[in-house]
């Protein structure tokens, strides 16, 4: 294949990836209430008894604005394994047998590491951190009422980013063991230098988090299992059978 037809090929896969997130981001936003309905269910569900069992905004577009990037984020999670199937179908021809052995099923996964990171957060972090930010309401007794009154666009704000970052962290085992393969790390490197990565993640969990202590430690917990499981991971199927 010549140099132009490569560049017309990407082109195509790049317009086609292109095309089908601009039409999940248009099926999204006219589906947004159901959207907004399964980011909300979290914390309205802690709020079952209570009269704040609602969300306010405080400025006209808010509302909108936070429904586009609603919208913007799911469409990005959807059209991801997609651009990466296009990735995979762009680089394949290049690449050796044994290349395409491993590469490409730890590509194909990575799209399934980031949702499960997703889920994860959805149904275990999220329920956990909001209960500890409820947990401050009324904290100053009743002569002082402190009482809940959630805006929506910092709410959608926080969870996205926490959805994310959680996402992002289940990452982590597929880029080391990349790494590994390309010749950049081992197990013993790895195994040597485990208090520098653990400050490492530390270090993410605090910007990737609400500046409290939970979220950081449930983002930071699986990353340190996951950096376990790799070593292991990598001593026993890519160290060895490389030796």
């Amino acid at each position: 294949m010549k140099y132009l037809d490569h560049l017309r090929e990407l082109r195509n896969r790049i317009l086609f990836s292109f095309l089908f997130l601009f039409i999940s981001f248009l099926f999204f936003f006219l589906n947004v209430k159901y959207l907004g309905d399964i980011l909300t269910k979290p914390l309205f569900s802690l709020l079952v008894d209570s009269p704040n069992q609602r969300m306010i905004f405080t400025s006209l577009p808010e509302v909108f604005v936070s429904n586009l990037k609603i919208s913007l984020f799911a469409s990005f999670l959807v059209s991801t394994p997609v651009l990466i199937i296009q990735l995979i179908l762009f680089i394949s021809p290049a690449l050796y047998k044994n290349e395409k052995k491993f590469f490409i099923p730890l590509v194909i996964l990575s799209p399934f590491f980031f949702l499960a990171g997703i889920l994860f957060a959805y149904y275990f972090l999220v329920p956990v951190i909001w209960n500890f930010f409820i947990s401050y309401e009324n904290l100053l007794g009743n002569s002082f009422p402190v009482e809940l009154e959630s805006k929506y666009s910092e709410y959608i704000r926080l969870i996205m980013f926490l959805l994310f970052a959680s996402g992002l962290s289940f990452e982590f085992p597929v880029l080391i063991i990349l790494l590994t393969k390309i010749g950049i790390f081992n197990h013993e490197f790895l195994s040597k230098n485990r208090k520098f990565f653990f400050i490492g993640i530390l270090i993410f969990s605090a910007l990737f988090t609400p500046p409290d202590v939970i979220s950081q430690i449930g983002i930071a917990i699986p990353l340190v299992i996951f950096y376990e499981f790799s070593i292991i991971f990598i001593k026993f199927f890519i160290d060895k059978k490389n030796a």
